[in-house]
């Protein structure tokens, strides 16, 4: 084929993709003025089959035209969330290819208007307990304007109200990658409506706005102290939570740095310990939560809980009765302290059933005896002692139930029994 024919060729075939790009984004722009769903995402459809060949305003004006066919969709009412996450993801595309486009400039537009709803829609979300929902409506808050790192925040703290800790785990890590501290400012004011306080973000004109039309009220600039502890910390617990020791620790190192004397930060250091079996940090923190801590009664208590779960049962008792020495209403102090003295019970139950009949055997079995009904006499004390602090703890109950059985105590079971 002859060189000037073939360049002549190419020519038309570009014209003619050029052609069919113009009549299929022109058929559905009309589409979309008109917004009929289906024949504005048909008519999209097509001109997405020619993307490939198109000038670079010709796919900014795509993407513009999928955005605002799913803001009409949103002005409308109909399937909020999916529209949302469609005009967010159509922006993203148009900032790619030109960010200073008049398309560009049209759906940010569009996206400040719906902004407003997607945040009204998070709070409601978040006050009915729809943590899943709130989650996502956070998320796309700051999706649509990521200047609003406050919103990445809610949206990971509401994700641990869900319990979705994987969510929670990326957007907190993402905040800290962007180095956000939280100690920012923001607009508020209350809705008429509703009477809940509605956060702006930094945009101040549209709360003025609102208040000028009259739907909200008590306009007000926050400013908040830094979060970044309490995400560290946050981090730290979910990782702990899932087993993760090592980043648990990391993390929890890290937000002691900045919460020193938050007596929960190093109980669960030391449970962290305690469960590596690192027993020299468990009680170097130990000794450290003390000496800030001398006083205090749940802290000791803590420190009961943890020294038995280690098998430390000495250790543990010793700091049961610490606790009871400074608050002798320590109601699980004294039951736990119970529980302790009650140890050595199914030892001694084991020994008696593998005695024979002798008489050395005999012997031996009435020691046995005797030892386990001195003890159940120690641990009655103490589980009598619950009950005047406590008539309702069941455990103490059917506890001292057994006993009473064990050591004949009639009238004490018939009391207790007779009980409401």
């Amino acid at each position: 084929m002859n060189k000037k024919y073939a360049y002549l060729l190419s020519a038309l075939l570009v014209s003619g993709l050029t052609m069919a790009q113009k009549k299929e984004l022109k058929d559905a722009e009309k589409a979309v003025k008109k917004g009929n769903v289906t024949e504005a995402t048909a008519a999209l459809k097509l001109v997405e089959g020619v993307l490939g060949q198109a000038t670079t305003d010709q796919k900014a004006q795509y993407y513009y035209l999928k955005s605002n066919l799913a803001f009409q969709q949103i002005e409308a009412n109909k399937d909020f969330d999916a529209n949302v996450q469609k005009m967010i993801d159509a922006y993203k595309e148009i900032n790619s290819i030109d960010k200073n486009s008049k398309y560009a400039k049209q759906t940010n537009e569009d996206l400040t208007i719906v902004a407003s709803k997607v945040i009204n829609k998070a709070i409601e979300d978040n006050n009915s307990s729809n943590f899943k929902g709130a989650t996502k409506k956070f998320r796309q808050a700051y999706d649509i304007n990521p200047k609003d790192t406050i919103y990445l925040y809610y949206s990971a703290s509401t994700a641990v109200s869900s319990k979705d800790y994987n969510t929670a785990t990326d957007y907190y890590k993402e905040l800290v990658k962007l180095g956000y501290n939280g100690n920012e400012s923001y607009y508020t004011a209350v809705e008429k409506a509703s009477g809940e306080v509605q956060n702006f973000g930094s945009d101040s004109k549209m709360r003025d706005l609102m208040v000028k039309q009259g739907t909200h009220i008590d306009p007000k600039f926050v400013k908040e102290d830094s979060k970044r502890p309490e995400i560290i910390k946050n981090l730290a617990l979910i990782y702990y939570q899932q087993g993760q020791y090592d980043e648990a620790e990391k993390a929890i190192i890290e937000a002691r740095k900045a919460n020193p004397n938050d007596t929960n930060l190093m109980l669960t250091q030391m449970d962290l310990y305690l469960k590596s079996n690192n027993m020299g940090k468990y009680e170097e923190i130990a000794r450290e939560a003390l000496s800030k801590n001398p006083n205090d009664d749940v802290l000791l208590y803590n420190l009961g809980v943890t020294s038995y779960q280690a098998g430390k049962y000495d250790e543990a008792k010793k700091y049961y009765l610490q606790a009871i020495e400074i608050n002798p209403k320590s109601e699980n102090a004294y039951l736990n302290l119970a529980f302790i003295k009650l140890q050595p019970d199914e030892e001694l139950s084991n020994k008696m059933n593998k005695l024979g009949m002798s008489a050395a055997d005999n012997k031996k079995y009435e020691e046995y005896s005797k030892q386990k009904k001195a003890i159940y006499r120690d641990a009655m004390n103490d589980l009598e002692k619950v009950l005047t602090i406590n008539k309702d703890n069941q455990e103490a109950i059917q506890t001292l139930k057994n006993i009473y059985r064990a050591l004949e105590m009639n009238d004490k079971l018939k009391a207790l029994e007779a009980r409401k």
